[in-house]
């Protein structure tokens, strides 16, 4: 199902959400290098945040005019109020359709990001400890909404699971270039 608002202009093909600590020295360095080597269009925030950093208002622009965005949530994705932030982020633009979400899940279980168990349930209660309620609620429900979207779990072999990803975005590249 391909989903895209006629309105929004595009800048980047893909915005990578992920949570650095657990992912970007590996998979996401693998991903976004051979994203653009396919000369695939993509936004990955290379800043370092500080523990207790805030999400950036400045990221919802770059949200907004992608096409697809690529979540990689993994085991301390959750941990992150910055990370939960911007999946709130993506979640409502995809529910406008004006962006398509591809969920991976990367050393997670999807029913346990489905149901926030195990570790982010643990993740969740220091949320609720320190966090309006309000927020702690939209971010489990980003992640519900999120879980329940078709995705990909990460197995022994990252390189093929790039290649599957780069390959579904390039194929979808080119049919919107065609409409």
């Amino acid at each position: 199902k391909i989903k895209m608002s006629s309105h929004t202009a595009t800048k980047y093909d893909v915005f990578l959400s992920f949570r650095g600590h657990d992912t970007r020295q590996n998979f996401i360095s693998f991903l976004y290098k051979e994203l653009v080597r396919r000369s695939i269009r993509t936004f990955k925030d290379d800043k370092e945040l500080e523990n207790g950093q805030r999400f950036s208002p400045e990221l919802k622009s770059p949200i907004e005019v992608s096409r697809f965005a690529v979540v990689v949530v993994s085991e301390n994705y959750a941990a992150s109020s910055w990370c939960l932030d911007e999946l709130v982020t993506i979640m409502d633009f995809e529910k406008k359709g004006s962006i398509t979400v591809m969920p991976i899940f990367y050393g997670v279980e999807p029913n346990h990001v489905r149901w926030q168990t195990g570790v982010l349930a643990e993740q969740f209660k220091k949320h609720a400890s320190r966090e309006d309620p309000e927020k702690v609620l939209k971010w489990r429900q980003a992640l519900t909404n999120f879980a329940q979207l078709s995705g990909d779990c990460s197995g022994d072999d990252d390189s093929k699971l790039v290649d599957k990803i780069a390959n579904e975005i390039s194929n979808k590249k080119t049919i919107y270039a065609t409409i």
